[in-house]
């Protein structure tokens, strides 16, 4: 497969260069060994699921008329999904800074003057 031959080397780094963000986060106490152990065990299990992507992409090639749907599908998912993304987010923040709204943070902060 000449693409695998193509997308193994940069799957390879990136995995290393988050195994190796990873642990130096663990030596300086950022993050604790269950979340390190977490961590390399999704990376691991990301070469084996991008494998399976490439290849699933590369034996069962679609039709013109598939690809198009497919497009149309995952741009409406998108739009979909966006508004409770937005919401989730939002409501993240609200219950993250106690419940007061991001403006009245930032006023508190800057004593409520003008930016201007």
């Amino acid at each position: 497969m000449p693409k695998w031959s193509k997308f193994l080397p940069l799957l390879i780094i990136s995995c290393t260069v988050l195994a190796v963000t990873q642990v130096v986060l663990y030596l300086l106490a950022y993050i604790k060994l269950f979340t390190l152990f977490g961590g390399v065990l999704v990376l691991l299990l990301t070469i084996p699921l991008g494998y399976t992507i490439l290849y699933i992409q590369t034996r069962y090639q679609q039709s013109k008329s598939v690809q198009l749907t497919n497009k149309i599908a995952f741009i409406l998912a998108g739009a979909f999904l966006a508004p409770a993304v937005t919401l989730f987010s939002f409501a993240f923040i609200a219950l993250a800074t106690g419940g007061a709204s991001i403006s009245y943070s930032i006023g508190r902060r800057r004593d409520y003057r003008r930016f201007m």
